[in-house]
């Protein structure tokens, strides 16, 4: 089948290039620059450092006949206001017999950060978490809905109590909990074929900067659009507070790349002072236009097959035959 899509790649190539190197008008470029607001970082010397936590997770795993031997570990990586680094986390190393291993890990995973964020929010000014909050709340509330599967229940772990104390969290620390995503597809404010990244990295010249904080209950698409208005409603409903959820794409250093940033903010409030004060309070931190701690948090949760694999020699289980074999 190879030869086959290689033959099909070059047959259409001209068509796949061309929606890759997608080419707008002039007034759609215009209308992507009018969008991005120029905001370059100004660090006060007489302002003191803020304390600063990234929150992170990974997992990965083998499968063998009849069960899978998985692990998946939560990290956190705290800056100090003398600029020391210090880091740790949960690792979790089991077996199961999920028929479904992938999405309950990753759920698991998404509910040790979420613990994480409410336990750590007391102990520092910011807490950054990689990811999205949108995508967050969908996912939980879909468990919610759907069951939480074998993983889940062999974990003892209460998805709705989970869910209410992290937005308890939120509405309480609105201003010190940041989710960033490294990646989007999401056309909330531009509407275009392609993501809203693609077209602000590619057409505001490299300036840093962000743009307008959007209320995602006014999101462009449909579908983010309905999520956040649930949002609302549940926050609402637990909390008893009006609070939505703000998006900024933002640009932290010149020609660097462009991350979604979403946070919890109540009505009224100054969302784009937010985003400001976002960008100042993280420009000690900014290493190759990214956060530091997320950087290291991203680092640390990585988990590979050879580490599975030596987990898999360490319990003998390593010449136990793969259930996953070539059709």
């Amino acid at each position: 089948m190879l030869s086959q899509a290689l033959d099909l790649v070059l047959t259409s190539f001209g068509i796949i290039r061309s929606k890759v190197d997608e080419v707008i008008s002039f007034d759609v470029a215009k209308n992507v620059k009018s969008q991005w607001i120029f905001f370059k970082a100004f660090q006060n010397p007489y302002q003191k450092r803020f304390r600063v936590s990234a929150i992170d997770s990974g997992y990965n795993y083998r499968e063998f006949r009849g069960y899978a031997l998985y692990i998946q570990n939560t990290v956190w990586v705290a800056i100090d206001v003398d600029g020391s680094e210090s880091s740790s986390g949960v690792v979790d190393i089991d077996v199961t017999s999920s028929s479904n291993i992938d999405y309950e890990l990753s759920l698991l995973s998404t509910i040790r950060e979420m613990d994480s964020v409410c336990n750590l929010v007391n102990n520092f000014d910011i807490v950054l978490v990689d990811g999205s909050l949108i995508a967050v709340f969908s996912k939980i509330r879909r468990a919610l809905l759907e069951g939480s599967g074998e993983l889940l229940q062999s974990k003892n772990i209460n998805i709705k109590d989970s869910l209410n104390n992290f937005l308890i969290t939120l509405s309480l620390y609105p201003s010190k909990i940041v989710f960033i995503s490294k990646n989007s597809t999401a056309k909330d404010v531009l509407g275009l074929v392609k993501g809203d990244i693609y077209y602000f990295e590619r057409y505001t010249d490299g300036l840093p900067g962000y743009t307008k904080p959007l209320d995602l209950t006014k999101s462009r698409h449909i579908g983010i659009a309905a999520a956040a208005k649930t949002f609302s409603h549940t926050i609402k409903n637990v909390t008893g507070l009006s609070s939505t959820i703000y998006m900024s794409y933002v640009r932290f250093e010149p020609f660097s790349r462009i991350y979604r940033v979403e946070f919890v903010s109540e009505k009224g409030e100054d969302v784009e002072q937010r985003i400001r004060h976002l960008i100042n309070t993280l420009s000690s931190y900014i290493v190759a236009g990214y956060p530091y701690p997320l950087m290291r948090a991203d680092q640390i949760a990585r988990i590979s097959y050879d580490d599975v694999d030596r987990v898999a020699i360490v319990l003998g289980i390593s010449s136990d035959p793969y259930d996953r074999e070539p059709l």
